[in-house]
């Protein structure tokens, strides 16, 4: 597969910068391009709608030439970026006290379009650290490119070793990792992109062609045992029942990655879950599939690693669906209940992760019964036993801890097919099950993505007895241990919006392309949800969690919407179970040294919405009660609006969030990266946020 990726960055007739092709490859610098000028703009009290478009001029002009400038062009609520009153460069005339005041009241950030990653039908995105998965492969392209070409196979084992190691010791880096699919392929796509050097590569030919339809990817933790009651002395090696999981207070990562797989389309059904190891190594690259081989036709949308069993053993939750045919039910939409129930088997499934049956006494080693080193991922252990603890979990879902005095987790799962949210307890222990169940909300619509999030104001003490398990997004902006106020769950319903071709403010742009600057969604003039919004079309809800002992099994479950009436944009390339929106995530404009957080000002966090079949992508920002001229809200926390609407004009399947610089590119350093994928136009846009500031240190107290 061919990729290009494409960066905006500043050139002046005076100042001459190294470019950021320097050091890589021919083919590399190829795939690399510049944009001249700078797209910046600022948020403020009103909604900024960014229409992102093809510059047809750089397009099509540029065909069959050595292409380095962008294609893409940003246009502000309808106009030409440099004649908004947005932009970056207006906003530098106002005085110190203005700038000040869309700082404190409406929590101003700059936005930049940074970036163009081009590669095949991008859908699900997610940022893993670079010491886990693809961390040998990028250790070996290291070693590769230090060795002078005809005494590298001499040298090249010690140095590798030695650049492995530094590699492991430099601070965390992020790495993109991609996913992709296709109707007309017989094969999936994993790509992974290093944004400190933007190189991109991806799995090799074999497993792409065992994974038909990959999805949500994730990490896989490295586990070892420690014996923890005294060794017999007759014993060179010490029984399995005195030893148990390690853990550590930094968690250590395999590299490799777990991929879960499948959808409802016929030929593309017959989903598992994947392991993946030494990801982008293409000699020592392999896969296994933990859950065999899979004829029933189930597919899976996310997995994720808990210790259900009470001795450290993190094995794998996950949620899977399968359907008798995408014929039933019109569109494939789920009309009601019942119809969903009839046509739809859906379960909440565990993957137990095997023991090894020995440990060696000198050196700590897990061992198996024959003598060799155990591997629960070796054919031997493959696939792993899965036990159904219950029905109705399909796609989606968050793990909590809603009480630390017991010895349950808790299963929050947004059920896509039955249309409701329920919730799960699971009794921890040798044999793990379901001890409580309970529907929260069944008038909630078709449920789809699911997060645990805190909205109350930071250092709240009301929330103390419940932890975060597994916040259910792939944005870590709360990590296990973390404590938590709301559940974000959108609603993935299929209503059609008015064409573009007959908005009633529609307009064209210079090239005579169509440009709408209305926001596609329902919001006043500020972009807050009006509390009498009528649920038409999707929607966020945000669900207060009940306070008080055991609260959550018995108290209503408060829920207040966030925003509403998304609407899908027919295309052909989503005329399969079309809806909108997709997953939201919530996350800070930056990052200190110490976790992700904002500052003082920054009490409750940005919420991101990916818009999938609405072509966007929306950003909200927290609205203090104080601007709403004290008006008394049944849950304040949650009241937000909308601070930027990006239209991609394709599919927007996810959002990725990351911290580190993208390239060595002029940008604030420490703010958040946001990564759109745009399904049918083969590409992936990188915008970064920073504080609006050209003296940045001006306003980093805020």
């Amino acid at each position: 597969t061919t990729t290009t990726t494409t960066t905006t960055t500043t050139t002046t007739a005076t100042t001459r910068r190294e470019p950021i092709t320097a050091g890589l490859s021919k083919f590399h610098r190829s795939i690399l391009s510049s944009t001249m000028d700078r797209q910046r703009f600022v948020t403020g009290r009103y909604p900024v709608v960014v229409n992102v478009q093809e510059n047809p001029t750089r397009k099509w002009l540029k065909l069959g030439r050595d292409n380095n400038f962008a294609t893409a062009r940003m246009l502000i609520n309808g106009t030409a970026l440099d004649r908004s009153l947005a932009s970056y460069d207006r906003f530098q005339w106002l005085d110190d006290g203005e700038r000040r005041e869309l700082h404190d009241r409406y929590d101003m950030v700059s936005l930049e379009l940074l970036a163009e990653i081009h590669c095949k039908k991008p859908a699900y995105l997610n940022v893993l650290p670079s010491y886990g998965a693809g961390s040998t492969s990028a250790a070996r392209r290291l070693a590769d490119q230090s060795s002078p070409g005809w005494d590298r196979w001499k040298r090249n084992s010690v140095l590798f070793e030695t650049l492995e190691e530094n590699v492991w010791r430099k601070p965390l880096k992020d790495r993109l990792w991609v996913t992709g699919f296709s109707l007309t392929k017989q094969r999936g796509d994993v790509y992974c992109v290093d944004t400190e050097s933007g190189y991109m590569e991806s799995i090799n030919d074999r497993t792409e062609k065992s994974i038909l339809w990959p999805n949500e990817v994730n990490s896989v933790p490295t586990q070892q045992f420690v014996d923890l009651q005294t060794k017999h002395k007759s014993n060179s090696s010490s029984s399995l029942t005195q030893s148990r999981f390690k853990t550590t207070a930094k968690e250590e990562l395999e590299d490799a990655l777990l991929i879960s797989d499948g959808f409802l389309v016929p030929g593309r059904d017959k989903g598992g879950l994947y392991i993946v190891r030494n990801p982008g190594c293409s000699q020592s690259e392999w896969s296994v599939s933990l859950t065999g081989d899979n004829d029933d036709g189930w597919f899976y949308h996310r997995a994720v690693w808990v210790d259900l069993t009470g001795d450290g053993r993190k094995s794998i939750l996950t949620a899977r669906a399968k359907r008798p045919s995408i014929l039933k039910n019109g569109r494939n939409r789920p009309s009601d209940t019942e119809t969903a129930g009839a046509s739809t088997e859906t379960e909440l499934v565990w993957l137990e992760q095997p023991k090894p049956d020995r440990i060696d006494e000198a050196t700590g080693t897990s061992l198996d019964a024959d003598g060799t080193v155990f591997d629960p991922f070796s054919l031997a252990h493959t696939p792993w036993k899965a036990r159904v603890l219950d029905v109705g979990p399909d796609v989606m879902f968050a793990v909590a801890d809603l009480d630390t005095d017991d010895d349950t987790v808790e299963v929050i799962a947004s059920q896509f097919f039955s249309r409701k949210l329920s919730l799960y307890s699971i009794q921890r222990g040798p044999e793990p099950h379901v001890a409580f169940r309970r529907v929260i909300d069944d008038k909630c619509g078709a449920a789809f993505g699911s997060i645990l999030a805190n909205l109350d104001d930071r250092g709240s003490n009301l929330a103390k007895n419940r932890r975060v398990v597994d916040a259910g997004s792939t944005v870590t902006t709360l990590r296990p241990g973390d404590t938590f106020s709301h559940l974000l769950v959108t609603s993935h319903e299929c209503s059609l919006a008015e064409s573009e071709a007959t908005a009633s403010n529609s307009l064209f742009g210079t090239d005579g392309a169509e440009v709408n600057d209305e926001i596609t969604m329902e919001t006043d003039d500020y972009g807050v949800v009006p509390e009498e919004c009528s649920i038409d079309g999707g929607s966020l809800f945000a669900y207060r969690v009940p306070f008080g002992k055991g609260a959550w099994k018995t108290d209503p479950w408060i829920r207040t919407v966030v925003a509403c009436g998304f609407q899908v944009k027919p295309q052909l390339s989503n005329a399969i179970n079309p809806g909108a929106p997709g997953f939201c995530y919530t996350f800070y404009p930056k990052k200190n040294e110490s976790r992700l957080s904002g500052s003082s000002s920054w009490k409750r966090p940005l919420i991101a919405v990916a818009g999938d079949c609405a072509e966007s992508a929306y950003i909200f920002r927290p609205v203090n009660v104080d601007q709403e001229g004290g008006r008394v809200h049944r849950d304040s926390s949650v009241r937000y609006a909308l601070m930027t609407e990006i239209k991609c004009g394709a599919t927007v399947g996810s959002v990725a969030i990351g911290y580190d610089d993208f390239l060595p590119t002029e940008q604030e350093s420490g703010y958040a990266k946001i990564y759109l994928p745009c399904y049918e136009k083969d590409k992936i846009l990188v915008f970064a946020m920073g504080s609006g500031e050209d003296d940045s240190d001006q306003f980093d107290d805020w």
